[in-house]
């Protein structure tokens, strides 16, 4: 089998760093091509009904924006928060559909392993050894049929939407979870729009202690208020006075909002919300007859059960390390996240993503050459990720790739 150019790239996600990563490499000369398990966007569009926390000038690459603006596209007004369903249609769906892009961009095309040709993850571990091979990538498409793939650069920009973390205390499935897996949901639901007569007039458990947790909590709220017999149980693992702590001076107004109101909440100041701080889930139950779920929890020792008709996890999502297994991808034992990364931002102390610091091509390097995972992805389960971020990452890489192009031509 001959072996791909020495300028060949695949990307694994066609989200806002995936093609941002595509037309910066495409301009660096690389022949570029970019698959995605679903459509241009799928993972943002899921969460369409939630405003961002972040303006327009800081959700837009740098790359994108000027290839977009070449061909007469406006740019949004800079200041305002778009929802996610605003994003895809005014930025990331007229990305994609780019002519520079045209035939680069593989929809429906699952990603499911990728490998070096010919080599396991322990072989010829020297650097220059495993560069000389190909990557390997087993791509499925929707009818199940499968093809093998190769390029000599790879930039894993998946993300980390698709793969929600499990309720059960430990971060492992509870009791019956993986059963009844397809009946919860994962995802922060359009609970006031398409959803709505879900979970009107239903009780329902809300596990989580994060931001996809409190957008949940305060839409149900929202919706009871509108619904009589609506009712949230909202069971999270921190103490309820620790859940989202104000950020001083946060120049961000929808996160700040977003804050405030989950702590009130948090506090029993809404009659609709019933608050559990400090709980494990153990086990679910459902009884088919009633439509109802039991659900066990403990608080310290002591357990508690409750019976509601929905249940919506917003644990948090984790990054799907097991396309890269037989890479050699140093992975942090705490975040998932690639180890020199998730030890930088560890040093940077930083708890915030605006002042996270980004990072270079060095840092974002793994032991596989030409392997980088960028976006979210690469900060694992670290939540302090900022699409600006990810585009400083895209810039620094595809320079020092670009750079080792030169240097292999010049050899």
């Amino acid at each position: 089998m001959s072996a791909p150019a020495r300028n060949t790239l695949a990307i694994v996600g066609a989200g806002p760093i995936g093609l941002e990563a595509a037309l910066a490499a495409q301009d660096a000369g690389f022949d570029v091509h970019v698959f995605e398990r679903g459509e241009p966007g799928a993972h943002v569009l899921a969460w369409g009904h939630v405003r961002m926390f972040t303006p327009w000038r800081m959700t837009l690459g740098p790359v994108s924006r000027a290839h977009l603006q070449h061909g007469g596209w406006a740019a949004p007004d800079g200041e305002s928060c778009p929802t996610g369903a605003e994003y895809v249609e005014r930025y990331l769906r007229p990305v994609a559909l780019l002519p520079e892009l045209e035939s680069r961009i593989h929809t429906h095309a699952q990603v499911v392993h990728i490998a070096r040709r010919g080599l396991l993850k322990g072989d010829s571990p020297a650097r220059g050894g495993r560069r000389e091979q190909p990557f390997r990538l087993l791509v499925r498409d929707p009818g199940g049929r499968e093809n093998f793939l190769h390029a000599f650069s790879v930039i894993d920009a998946s993300g980390v939407f698709g793969q929600p973390n499990w309720a059960g205390d430990g971060g492992i499935p509870a009791r019956s979870e993986l059963y009844l897996a397809p009946q919860l949901s994962y995802h922060p639901d359009d609970v006031l729009g398409l959803a709505r007569e879900r979970y009107a007039g239903k009780r329902v458990l809300v596990v989580g202690g994060g931001t996809s947790a409190a957008t949940t909590v305060a839409s149900l709220a929202r919706l009871a208020g509108e619904v009589p017999g609506t009712h949230v149980v909202w069971a999270t693992r921190r103490p309820l006075d620790q859940l989202l702590p104000p950020i001083a001076n946060d120049p961000l107004s929808e996160r700040h909002a977003l804050y405030a109101r989950a702590r009130a909440m948090a506090h029993g100041e809404d009659g609709a919300v019933t608050p559990i701080g400090g709980a494990s889930i153990e086990g679910f139950e459902f009884n088919s007859a009633t439509h109802r779920y039991r659900v066990t929890l403990l608080i310290g020792d002591q357990p508690r059960v409750e019976e509601v008709d929905r249940i919506v996890v917003n644990a948090g999502f984790g990054p799907d390390d097991s396309l890269y297994r037989e890479l050699q991808v140093h992975e942090c034992y705490a975040s998932r996240g690639p180890m020199k990364l998730s030890a930088a931002l560890l040093g940077a102390e930083a708890q915030d993503c605006l002042t996270t610091p980004a990072f270079g091509a060095d840092v974002l390097a793994n032991p596989e050459p030409d392997f980088f995972i960028l976006g979210h992805k690469s900060y694992g389960r670290n939540p302090n990720f900022l699409l600006e971020t990810g585009f400083r990452q895209v810039e620094e890489v595809v320079a020092a790739m670009e750079r080792d192009q030169r240097a292999d031509i010049a050899s």
